[in-house]
């Protein structure tokens, strides 16, 4: 009985310490045999058997190395890591080794084919704008749990769960604040990853005749950096001039920089913030452009 006993809690946690997102198909010993004696998984999956008879049976699989000793109310697990067709029975029933035996079963095991898409709203955005993520899981069932984990570049990675709606769909409101990239997990199987890049949020105000206000939000102050002044000509923008940005008391999500321009009247602005100034946490960013 000890046997068994080591045999059954082996295989359990074995199998608990494999594929964490795998799915488990059950099956029940009983007096009058397996139920149901046939059960269909995917590769990586498990099935378990669980002993709901009064006397001790086995479980052995045929071409693995399967072979379960449970003793009432025992339960055993067996992970199947390729795709086939697998006999089991249960040796200690005289006849169980024949065709139509209740105590004989098979475990179909087809290729996993479990998959999970990610996509996003936007894959650019502005830093304090919100996106969405979304995609579908291969079951297109609802009531799937996905789990999407983050990774804003230079900080911890977290993680949030998801549940699937109808067709399998799933999507989830999200407001990174700096580079980041993201991952969908459905079960065992991970999509592709998917960065978001965001620019910094830059305005351009006009305090004065010929004074402008730069003001730059991001996750961190970007005091210290250079933004480069232009001008609108028929060629495009025209760096007319720079100016350094400056910190501010008792925030370090804000900077702000003084620009004075002595253009004529009427004549376009726009302050440009370069991807050497802002890399690798951000790609480049400009303001809203404002007339003198």
């Amino acid at each position: 009985m000890r046997k068994g006993f080591l045999a059954a809690l082996a295989v359990a946690v074995l199998v608990g310490g494999s594929v964490a997102f795998a799915r488990t198909a059950p099956v029940e010993i009983t007096k009058n045999g397996f139920a149901p004696a046939t059960v269909t998984v995917q590769s990586g999956d498990s099935v378990s058997w669980k002993n709901s008879d009064t006397a001790a049976h086995d479980v052995d699989v045929d071409k693995t190395n399967c072979n379960l000793s449970l003793q009432p109310s025992q339960t055993g697990s067996c992970t199947f890591p390729t795709a086939g067709t697998f006999t089991y029975n249960d040796p200690t029933v005289k006849g169980s080794d024949q065709k139509g035996s209740p105590f004989a079963g098979s475990v179909t095991v087809a290729q996993n084919t479990r998959a999970v898409s990610i996509a996003a709203s936007r894959s650019l955005m502005i830093f304090g704008d919100a996106i969405t993520l979304s995609g579908t899981v291969s079951s297109k069932q609802a009531g799937e749990t996905v789990t999407i984990s983050a990774k804003p570049t230079g900080e911890p990675e977290w993680t949030t769960q998801v549940t699937t709606t109808t067709g399998g769909n799933w999507s989830l409101q999200v407001q990174p604040r700096i580079r980041t990239t993201y991952m969908a997990k459905y079960e065992d199987k991970s999509s592709a990853t998917l960065t978001v890049n965001v620019r910094p949020r830059i305005t351009l105000q006009k305090v004065g005749r010929n004074s402008f206000l730069v003001v730059v939000l991001a996750q961190h102050s970007m005091a210290g950096k250079t933004v480069d002044v232009a001008r609108w000509t028929s060629s495009g923008w025209t760096t007319i001039g720079q100016a350094q940005l400056q910190s501010i008391a008792r925030t370090s999500t804000v900077a702000v920089g003084h620009v004075t321009s002595f253009v004529n009247l009427g004549t376009k602005l726009r302050v440009f913030l370069p991807a050497s100034q802002t890399s690798p946490d951000y790609i480049e960013g400009h303001s809203n452009f404002v007339f003198k």
